[in-house]
């Protein structure tokens, strides 16, 4: 961890000293938390919501996004956070089913979502969900 550390903030020092931009791709929601300006949340290879770093970790639109942040640890163990489980199968990124992908594990899936593909929506802070949070 402090290595990592240390690598993050050379990156974040050489970032501010020689105006550099970043594409920084993780799993670690606590480092992009740390590390990013803007947040693209990704599910079966499709953008599933995108904004600021403060919005998507504050008022996480999608529900994948939502499970993801539930997920995460926290430093306040009293914080209240309920840690969502997602059911199901993930689907194969070969077959990706037809409409939203993450349909057949979330818990706000209606017909429409089964068959259509909901487009990153918004203004600034954007979700691709027929029913967001």
């Amino acid at each position: 961890m402090s290595i990592q550390s240390q690598v993050l903030n050379l990156l974040l020092d050489l970032q501010e000293r020689l105006n550099l931009a970043y594409l920084f791709i993780s799993h670690d929601l606590s480092v992009v938390r740390h590390v990013a300006d803007e947040v693209i949340v990704m599910y079966l290879g499709r953008p599933v919501e995108f904004g600021a770093k403060e919005d998507v970790f504050a008022h996480p639109r999608h529900p994948y996004t939502k499970a993801l942040l539930s997920a995460t640890p926290s430093t306040e163990p009293q914080s209240g956070r309920v840690r969502i489980h997602l059911e199901g199968e993930l689907p194969s990124p070969l077959n990706v089913p037809d409409g939203c992908a993450f349909a057949p594990r979330c818990w706000k899936t209606q017909e429409k979502c089964r068959t259509t593909r909901p487009e990153l929506a918004g203004d600034g802070h954007r979700f691709a969900c027929f029913f967001p949070e």
